[in-house]
């Protein structure tokens, strides 16, 4: 039998042991406590970046107006013709551009703090027109005076480039999209034989394609824009020179479909630009030189509405097509009257002009115009005054989470 000073003895351990216990617990909660905080911080910081996302889209949709802020990207030496903008998977905004003083097709890209600009090729550089593939990496499509049509396509290191068609004079108005298999598409012009063509890759080569010919020497498919439509199905708006007409033309599954011209009235259709709309019809922006307008043309399913947006004499230069979070077009475009950058946006009922942009010499060339993930645009332009790569944002730049 254990005397009363072992029971004692054993009774003071157990005590010992059941306290250490207790604050190993206590420890633990302690420590969960603290991580969970951190995780409620994280969350709330994140909920904020979207809750300011949705904010400005909101604003924007509801007809509000922000500031614009205009930064310079490249101005080593005469760079910053045929520019393109789009944004990257990641949200960031993305510039393929010319390089006049070295001959360089240039790409300029924003890490989330600076732009990073690299030369995508050595020779070429006009006429561009990027995007982004499937793989999440960029291609440009352009025109090199010695060749013809190219297109770069990086590869996650580095450039790799390819000749898509060296017939002639071809690859001016270069237009690039992907279509819904994934694979690049251009639309452009045959300067030798005055046409409108377009090239598909099928996975090893390029397919090209006449869409639309001219008996004149007049070239035919000036200023295209190609867009895929809901259907998967490719489409071209474009300028037809020899009648001075607007045009567009969409593939129907087996062959090109030309429809009559969408405006013929006056020289009509330089610079087009084409989109589709929520509703799953086409679009059209462009310059009435007859008359100096920024016009705008929507198919309403069985016709095309006209509209003139800008009418303030010779403006609608360069003009770039998008639709807003709302729904809604919006277009930026050159006002050659002022030598300015102009945006103007549809509110459901009317077009809204803003005041210039920019305006600080002969600016607004080349335009680009998107929408980033914050819902906001953005447009990417020439400042010919000072051969400089131009950006312009509205509002705050929210970077996604």
């Amino acid at each position: 039998m254990k005397s009363l000073q072992e029971i004692w003895d054993n009774l003071q351990v157990q005590q010992a042991q059941n306290v250490v216990a207790h604050q190993l617990t206590w420890a633990r909660l302690e420590a969960l406590e603290e991580q969970n905080s951190a995780q409620q911080i994280q969350l709330s910081g994140l909920s904020a970046v979207q809750q300011r996302s949705s904010a400005t889209i909101l604003h924007y949709a509801t007809g509000g107006s922000l500031p614009w802020t205009i930064s310079i990207i490249d101005s080593e030496g005469d760079v910053g013709s045929s520019s393109s903008l789009a944004f990257d998977p990641a949200g960031q905004p993305a510039i393929s551009y010319r390089d006049s003083t070295n001959s360089e097709l240039k790409f300029a890209r924003f890490n989330g703090s600076s732009w990073e600009i690299q030369s995508a090729v050595a020779n070429g550089g006009s006429h561009t027109s990027l995007a982004f593939g499937p793989d999440g990496h960029p291609a440009i499509s352009h025109f090199d005076v010695w060749i013809g049509l190219r297109l770069a396509r990086f590869n996650g290191s580095s450039w790799d480039h390819s000749t898509v068609d060296s017939g002639g004079d071809v690859g001016r108005f270069s237009s690039l999209a992907f279509g819904p298999e994934g694979q690049p598409a251009i639309s452009y012009d045959d300067n030798t034989n005055g046409d409108l063509k377009f090239a598909r890759f099928n996975g090893s080569s390029w397919e090209l394609t006449t869409v639309d010919s001219t008996v004149s020497t007049t070239v035919i498919g000036g200023f295209s824009s190609l867009a895929f439509g809901p259907d998967g199905q490719p489409a071209i708006s474009y300028f037809d020179t020899s009648a001075g007409d607007l045009k567009f033309s969409r593939f129907n599954g087996s062959s090109w479909v030309i429809s009559p011209p969408v405006d013929s009235t006056g020289n009509v259709g330089h610079d087009t630009s084409l989109a589709f709309g929520p509703d799953g019809q086409p679009a059209v922006s462009y310059r009435d030189v007859t008359n100096g307008n920024l016009k705008f043309a929507r198919f309403n399913g069985s016709s095309w509405d006209l509209t003139t947006v800008d009418s303030s004499y010779s403006v609608g230069g360069f003009s770039s097509l998008a639709f807003g979070p709302d729904g809604q077009p919006a277009i930026s475009y050159h006002d050659y009257t002022n030598s300015a950058l102009k945006f103007a946006r549809f509110d459901g009922s009317s077009w809204v002009v803003s005041p210039a942009l920019d305006s600080a010499g002969f600016v607004g060339q080349e335009t680009s115009l998107c929408f980033g993930s914050d819902g906001l645009p953005a447009i990417s332009y020439f400042d010919s005054t000072n051969d400089d790569l131009k950006f312009a944002r509205m509002g705050p730049f929210i970077s996604p989470p």
